[in-house]
């Protein structure tokens, strides 16, 4: 009975080292990029005009191909069509705005996380003429903070680590 545990015992290691290994290269692949602050803030209503438009991540981004433009309510360009990286911290997507009038503003991102996710979103803002801290009505869709797949994933590999254990444990009582 001995020599029969022995093989047992090796798949049952291999399967729970497998299963460690599958968990922590699935976590840290999955760990994109996510916005988290924007200046403006999404809805904010500005008495002054901004010079810029920047957006901070929570981990180093890549911004290729226009990563971010901002346009006015008629669709026409309102940035200087510079956006970058900022060369102090890698976090961070800027780009230098035009003399805005008066209106209501989207900027638009797109940017590659170090994990080579593509990931983007849009928010808005109005430039006013007064002091006003709140749009009335609708402010556009809020940045979300986090899109939920990070749990949806997680629960696959719950799932896929327990139908590991349930064999392992059909494999460990068929040997008895």
């Amino acid at each position: 009975m001995a020599t029969t545990m022995k093989p047992a015992i090796r798949l049952a290691a291999l399967l729970g080292l497998s299963a460690v290994w599958l968990f922590l290269a699935c976590t840290l692949a999955w760990a994109h990029a996510e916005l988290i602050e924007t200046e403006p803030e999404d809805g904010a209503a500005l008495a002054e005009v901004p010079e810029q438009v920047w957006l901070r991540f929570n981990e180093p981004i890549v911004a290729e191909f226009n990563p971010l433009e901002v346009r006015d309510q008629q669709g026409n360009r309102a940035d200087e069509d510079n956006a970058r990286v900022d060369p102090d911290d890698a976090r961070v997507l800027v780009a230098d705005l035009k003399e805005l009038p008066e209106g209501r503003y989207a900027a638009e991102w797109r940017i590659t996380s170090i994990d080579g996710h593509v990931i983007g979103d849009t928010f808005d803002f109005t430039v006013t003429a007064s002091d006003v801290s709140e749009l009335p009505g609708d402010a556009g869709e809020p940045v979300p903070e986090s899109s939920g797949e990070g749990v949806t994933r997680m629960a696959i590999v719950g799932i896929f680590g327990l139908s590991i254990v349930a064999a392992l444990v059909v494999v460990l009582r068929r040997r008895r």
